[in-house]
């Protein structure tokens, strides 16, 4: 794919009407991260009050991830046929519902349900308003509003290592605590984006389809028939090969990032927090810098750099063992170079391939791909970690390898939709 060139601007030449979709449909993003990285600290604090078992983390874990595939595989074709706004709002409510269970769980019982509800509304909430997104932004900003989603779920990672650090040592208060910041931000978020308009190029493009279509009833399965045709079959194995193989590495710092900590590194959970926090700092500002530099000629040098970074990071604790600062260390090149060749990448390329009435189907049927990969690898996490964490290691330094190749020899080649 061709390198989109533009004269450099300033995002503070932006219209507040952009920044305001890009910030309320980019907390979709902010959402996906901090459940994911919420559910992994309080399941530890929740540990002890339940009587969690190491199965039983893992059983919630996959299902968080596997509903949040769910979630998207529906949510992205739902988006594509009946408006980004629809779904996107429908989404909040449940995402509301669900993190108030997390929050006050009585029972065993209640952290599955909760957790289920969860995964699947932030899967569906995903796709849809990545798509707004691109849809509203100005032209030579899309790549840069997109990628500002990607702000947005550092974001969501820094602020919940902050939390586990004020609160890992309360106990399961703690893991309530912690869901309940989810759950505010889920309301605060569900009453802004009450006042969004449905996207322009969806409206226009979805006009163009029911003229066109009228009275066949073709339009029910047109959008699945164009994504498996010759033109878009290739984009959407390579993007859903990209995020699914990369994602195992990040789904592994995300979810089980602190019972590495606790259980091989013999450190506690604040102590984590504290490591994460700082790391996650890092890595925010280079998020920052590839929102910066994504719809710029370096985007592939960037990426390439970021790559062999992410690489380097699964090697340090093959070479020198599971302890604080090889873990450490393993979190901070993955989440830098993580920034340029990682999920933030992959959010941009999914918009400029497809077009709009295609364009969350696609991205959440990629999404699907990926989080059902997760779920099941998360079955057999927390066993890779007590008996073998170098093959843990040596699993994910293949999976990231074989993404960067990817995207360096073929993705970036391919030609983007007008």
């Amino acid at each position: 794919m061709k390198d989109v060139t533009i004269t450099e601007t300033r995002l503070s030449e932006l219209p507040r009407s952009a920044w305001r979709v890009a910030i309320l449909a980019g907390m979709a993003s902010y959402l996906d991260a901090g459940a994911i990285i919420t559910s992994g600290g309080a399941l530890v604090l929740y540990k002890e009050y339940f009587g969690l078992t190491l199965t039983q983390i893992g059983q919630l874990s996959a299902v968080l991830t596997g509903l949040f595939a769910i979630g998207a595989l529906v949510g992205g074709r739902l988006g594509d046929r009946y408006g980004r706004r629809k779904v996107f709002t429908v989404t909040m409510i449940g995402l509301a519902a669900g993190t108030a269970m997390l929050t006050f769980a009585p029972s065993v019982a209640m952290l599955y349900a909760g957790t289920a509800v969860v995964g699947f509304c932030i899967g569906a909430d995903l796709p849809v308003s990545m798509a707004m997104i691109a849809e509203e932004a100005p032209p030579g900003y899309k790549g840069r509003l997109i990628a500002f989603s990607h702000v947005l779920w550092m974001a969501a990672i820094c602020a919940a290592f902050v939390m586990q650090v004020l609160v890992g040592e309360m106990g399961v208060t703690g893991g309530r605590i912690m869901w309940a910041h989810i759950l505010l931000v889920t309301l605060l978020v569900l009453a802004l984006r009450s006042t969004l308009p449905e996207s322009q190029e969806w409206t226009r493009a979805n006009a163009r389809r029911n003229s066109a279509h009228e009275g066949d009833g073709a339009p029910a399965t047109e959008g699945l028939k164009q994504l498996f045709s010759r033109r878009y079959i290739g984009p959407f194995i390579a993007l859903s090969l990209f995020y699914g193989v990369f994602n195992l590495a990040a789904n592994t710092g995300g979810q089980f990032g602190t019972l590495l900590y606790t259980e091989l590194a013999q450190t506690s959970v604040s102590v984590a927090g504290m490591i994460n926090t700082v790391q996650f700092g890092i890595s925010f500002c280079c998020a920052v810098l590839f929102m910066r530099t994504v719809d710029l000629p370096s985007r592939m040098t960037w990426f390439l750099l970021g790559g062999l970074l992410v690489i380097a990071g699964q090697i340090v604790p093959v070479v020198f063992g599971v302890n604080v600062v090889s873990l450490a260390a393993w979190q901070i090149l993955q989440g830098v170079g993580g920034a340029f060749a990682g999920e933030s990448m992959w959010k941009v390329w999914s918009q400029e391939l497809f077009p709009t009435l295609l364009r969350s189907t696609a991205q959440g049927a990629a999404t699907f791909f990926t989080r059902m990969l997760a779920a099941v690898c998360a079955l057999g996490t927390p066993y890779l970690i007590q008996s073998g964490p170098s093959t843990l290691f040596i699993t994910l330094t293949l999976a990231v390898t074989f993404t960067t190749a990817l995207g360096w020899l073929y993705i970036r080649r391919l030609p983007a939709v007008d």
